[in-house]
């Protein structure tokens, strides 16, 4: 729709009905004065046409052409008469004068006067009350040039008899009068002209005067516009001038400079607030990234520190428990091993936390046998599943699943060891798989203390715990809760992976969580072999790693005791070396190495990375290798992929580094 101005609003209202009524007066009485006019030239001619007609008598009686000629000069002395002709009875044209503007014969004349058959009422009314009827006829011709009059020629009567009927007179002839209508014509135009230059004169100073008036109305309110148009983009500062002579305009300005003041008195005022608010968010968030540094460099230091004694103290267990034969002492070393895998299991849960939440756990998808998977879970579980007198049922999918199989296992022991956890004794913990379209759906069922709907919007929230109240509803689950981290590392975990994850719930029912999973499109059998080799923990009687030559480098002498100790009960025999001076030393004195195991981060500026390098150079072959470290630093775990070593974090299960070994040792063997 379109939009108007104030101005041509106003302008609209104002001149348009002025303009039309103009227009309407001009028109009427321009018609009415047209209308006089015409009549006064018609009454002016038929006036002319009498006055000769009743001159003519005579001279038509007598056929007096010098009598009727003085009398025609003297019609067209008249105004705008431009000829005159006499008829006699017979509408014979006896004279003709002046100009014609239509050449005048008898016979044209003639028919004329025949055609005609109407009565002249005026000349009709003036003879009404005679004793006769005379019938005149009217103009026979009229158009925009010329005006054509005829009149008869009656003669003159006397009533001698007032009694006798009324006579009707034969005309003795006829008069014919052209007027012209030129000077008629050019009158009406200039007087037309006339008016028009006057109106349009008048228009346009009723226009300039409605300008004149608009402009005092619309300047403000457009000045009053823009400013409100300024304010609204934010300019507070804008104000308006109340020069106007409309008294509600400059209320209204005033009462909108005033708003703008106000508006901008509250903006600062906002603005110090914010501004205020801003800095103490600053400061805390400042605060809180020192806190976090603290924390990550806590971590740091206390996940190094901590994991060198606690990976020590694994491999001496795992050895003692070798040597050991006595029942008693065998109990309490398999106690002195779990407290070390609980407490491992801490510290792990503890890193992880910190290590998604930085961003550097990197997925590698791969094919993964999730029956080998959930049969090794299982097995782990077993005993502690029994030890509550729970069953543990498997109901496994025969196939492969795109994942990270470490990254995977990982969710899946944290769902079962929840599920065990929180199911009340006798009671039956399931995992189920299903096939969904391209996908696998993985559920951890159990028949457990189950979570309300209040604690399911926070249980994948840090340190979240069931409350103990509910604990204490359900005899008979588990009361060490742990730290709570588990759910956490859980949801971290497959959103990484981008896993699905779904829960299902209710107090006193148990709980579901189900994971989907994409089935792997094309397996690899060696990668699944390696897989299913690389987390085996159980030992064999005999060892494959009899007579084999292995490298230790460690700069922390617990360690290096430990691990060689452990390798020495594997039947390996083992070199032992602090640093990478000794290293060189070793070699040459002859050493040769079937195997290489060192601490990534080794006194000085040096690490385990320059061992390898330097022993192979030495060699000239690429020995197998293993990297062990306690630093959390993602960027070792990266170099050491790039550059094809494994790299294992303390502490280090003996079966897994064990496993490790065995399965590069075979792959040089078949190489």
């Amino acid at each position: 729709m379109k939009q108007f101005s104030i101005r041509q609003q106003v302008a609209g209202l104002t001149f348009i009905p002025l303009l039309i009524m103009a227009i309407g007066m001009e028109t009427f009485f321009l018609h009415d004065r047209f209308q006089d006019m015409d009549k006064d030239l018609l009454d002016q001619g038929e006036l002319i046409a009498h006055q000769l007609a009743s001159s003519s008598e005579y001279g038509v009686f007598s056929n007096n052409q010098a009598f009727l000629q003085n009398i025609a000069g003297g019609a067209l002395q008249q105004p705008d008469v431009r000829g005159v002709a006499v008829l006699n009875a017979a509408s014979e044209i006896l004279l003709s004068a002046g100009e014609f503007s239509l050449p005048l014969k008898n016979e044209i004349v003639g028919k004329m006067l025949a055609t005609n058959k109407h009565f002249n009422q005026r000349t009709f009314a003036s003879f009404e009350k005679a004793d006769h009827m005379i019938i005149l006829p009217l103009p026979a011709n009229s158009n925009s040039h010329s005006l054509w009059l005829y009149h008869a020629i009656i003669p003159a009567q006397i009533t001698l008899d007032e009694g006798s009927g009324k006579a009707v007179e034969t005309p003795v002839g006829a008069v014919i009068v052209e007027i012209s209508r030129l000077r008629h014509e050019a009158q009406k135009k200039r007087m037309l002209w006339t008016i028009l230059s006057a109106s349009a004169l008048f228009s346009a100073f009723v226009f300039y005067l409605v300008y004149l008036a608009s402009r005092s109305i619309v300047d403000p309110i457009r000045r009053l516009s823009q400013a409100v148009q300024e304010i609204g983009e934010g300019n507070l500062d804008t104000r308006v001038s109340r020069e106007t002579h409309v008294r509600e305009l400059a209320t209204l300005a005033q009462g909108l400079n005033e708003t703008a003041a106000n508006l901008q008195q509250e903006r600062t005022n906002l603005q110090s607030r914010v501004d205020e608010a801003t800095q103490a968010l600053r400061e805390k968030k400042e605060e809180a990234e020192r806190a976090s540094q603290g924390k990550s460099h806590f971590l740091a230091v206390a996940s190094h520190d901590l994991r060198q004694p606690l990976h020590a103290l694994g491999l001496y267990v795992a050895e003692l428990q070798r040597r050991v034969s006595g029942t008693e002492q065998q109990r309490l070393v398999e106690q002195a091993g779990h407290s070390i895998e609980a407490l491992s299991e801490l510290l792990n849960a503890l890193l992880d936390i910190s290590k998604l939440d930085a961003g550097v756990v990197v997925p590698q998808i791969q094919p993964c046998n999730i029956t080998a998977m959930l049969e090794r879970i299982a097995t782990d579980f077993r005993m502690l599943a029994d030890q509550k007198n729970i069953r543990l049922i498997i109901r496994p999918f025969h196939g492969y699943v795109s994942s990270d199989p470490q990254l995977l296992e990982r969710i899946l022991i944290n769902l079962i060891s929840n599920a065990i956890r929180y199911t009340r004794q006798n009671g039956c913990v399931l995992i189920a798989c299903r096939r969904r379209g391209a996908s696998v759906r993985i559920e951890v069922r159990d028949n457990g203390v189950g979570i309300s709907e209040a604690d399911q919007v926070n249980i994948f929230r840090e340190f979240f715990q069931i409350s103990q109240s509910q604990l204490n509803e359900n005899k008979g689950s588990d009361t060490n809760k742990g730290l709570g981290l588990g759910l956490s590392i859980v949801d971290r975990l497959a959103r990484l992976l981008g896993h699905h994850i779904e829960l299902r719930s209710a107090p006193g029912k148990g709980s579901v969580f189900a994971l989907e999973v994409q089935i792997a499109d094309h397996v690899n059998q060696h990668q699944a072999t390696i897989q299913t080799s690389f987390d085996s923990e159980h030992e064999t009687e005999k060892s494959p790693l009899f007579g084999k030559k292995l490298l230790v480098v460690d700069d922390d002498m617990a360690v290096l005791s430990s691990t060689s100790g452990l390798l020495h009960s594997w039947g390996c025999t083992v070199s032992q070396a602090t640093s990478l001076a000794q290293v060189e030393q070793l070699l040459h004195e002859g050493a040769v190495w079937d195997f290489i195991v060192s601490d990534y981060q080794l006194t000085g500026s040096k690490n385990g990375f320059d061992v390898i390098a330097l022993v192979r150079q030495h060699c000239n072959k690429p020995i197998p290798c293993v990297l062990i470290s306690g630093d959390t630093d993602p960027a070792a775990l990266e170099m050491a992929s790039a550059n094809g070593h494994h790299l294992l974090q303390k502490p280090v299960k003996p079966g897994k580094l064990r496993s490790l070994i065995e399965h590069l040792l075979k792959g040089v063997e078949k190489g």
